[in-house]
């Protein structure tokens, strides 16, 4: 019986299915996380970069370089990449020391990978 739920365990590991996977609600878990860190310097007449991350449809329009995000796709859209540390070097958004956590950082790439609703 062992052998099978190892079987199974690396089947759904392999092929993306989450067996516990619960979806990322944008009002009550993203939505949060943006207001506290970025929607100071990205919301208003003059946003920076002219993008707006105060609301969902705001996100989906985008900004002066493009779509901050590619719903399905975390790893193509510019704004998870500006949030995740590189080489040792801290990551570009948020400026200064407040940091995402990294679990911060899996919050905002799994609602993107789940389709970002």
């Amino acid at each position: 019986m062992g052998r099978y739920l190892f079987l199974l365990a690396w089947l759904l590991g392999t092929f993306g299915v989450h067996a516990s996977e619960s979806p990322v609600r944008y009002q009550e878990q993203v939505k949060p996380l943006l207001d506290q860190h970025c929607v100071e310097c990205h919301s208003g007449w003059f946003p920076k970069g002219g993008l707006r991350l105060d609301s969902l449809a705001n996100i989906r329009e985008g900004g002066k370089n493009g779509a901050a995000i590619l719903p399905g796709q975390p790893t193509k859209g510019w704004l998870i990449n500006l949030v995740v540390p590189r080489g040792g070097a801290p990551s570009a958004m948020p400026p200064g020391p407040a940091q995402l956590k990294p679990e911060e950082v899996e919050l905002l790439r799994e609602w993107i990978r789940q389709g970002a609703r």
